[in-house]
């Protein structure tokens, strides 16, 4: 196979633990890009959180945000925004958890959001569930580690990633997604290579072709450092970054 795009999560993945970018990983994507190879930002933070971090940290590939339910494209100079999925069962267990659990407490980006809830961990992820399941509702609750994600069942950042790469004219298969969280596994399925940062739960490690040794921004760097020469982004490609090997 051949990799001609990476596929990167944001949180716990090149930042901090704080949440800080990392500044080993803002060196490793400068230089997937300068090689050539496109970087992909696939979060689920909120469309105009990450489509400011592709800015600042100077991605060019499609941004794949709130968990693959929505995208921003370029378009010359501008930016195209894709909404995979609409909102409305969501606000109905949100009305309902809030009932029961007063101390919970929503993303503080929630009013920017059009493709799912994000819960701050103030409530365990068990009992989001329990509700979802009580009210009938079509979705589904996945714990990131820094906060819950409701969404829809169709909505992750794997079919996320199908769409981007659909808008890129490559497939899925030629794309390296590097995660740390519960919720990269959907992009585990789609991507042709899976990269697991160091302090990831075992399920998504055991998903993965290769396990960082390193942790957190660290262990994202790594990642992408592992990424580049395993798919042959070394020798000639480092000192030719239009090379196509």
């Amino acid at each position: 196979m051949r990799v001609r795009a990476i596929s990167l999560d944001i949180d716990g993945t090149i930042t901090y633990p704080d949440r800080r970018l990392h500044e080993d990983a803002l060196r490793a994507i400068r230089l997937a890009e300068s090689l050539g190879v496109p970087v992909m930002l696939v979060t689920g933070n909120s469309i105009p959180f990450a489509e400011a971090m592709a800015i600042m940290i100077g991605t060019s590939g499609p941004v794949v945000a709130e968990d693959g339910g929505a995208l921003s494209v370029k378009d010359g100079r501008l930016r195209k925004r894709v909404y995979l999925t609409t909102m409305d069962e969501e606000w109905i267990l949100w009305s309902e958890i809030k009932r029961r659990h007063p101390e919970a407490v929503l993303s503080f980006s929630m009013p920017e959001r059009k493709a799912g809830l994000v819960i701050l961990r103030t409530i365990p992820v068990e009992e989001v569930r329990k509700v979802i399941a009580e009210l009938g509702l079509n979705l589904i609750a996945v714990d990131s580690g820094f906060a819950i994600h409701v969404k829809k069942p169709w909505i992750n950042k794997g079919t996320g990633i199908e769409k981007a790469c659909e808008i890129l004219g490559i497939s899925p298969k030629e794309v390296a997604h590097i995660g740390d969280g519960e919720n990269d596994l959907d992009a585990f399925r789609a991507v042709g290579y899976r990269v697991a940062v160091g302090q990831a739960p075992e399920g998504l490690k055991r998903e993965a072709d290769y396990v960082t040794g390193k942790t957190y921004g660290e262990g994202g760097a790594e990642g992408i450092l592992h990424v580049l020469e395993r798919f042959g982004y070394t020798g000639e490609a480092y000192e030719n970054p239009s090379s196509d090997p």
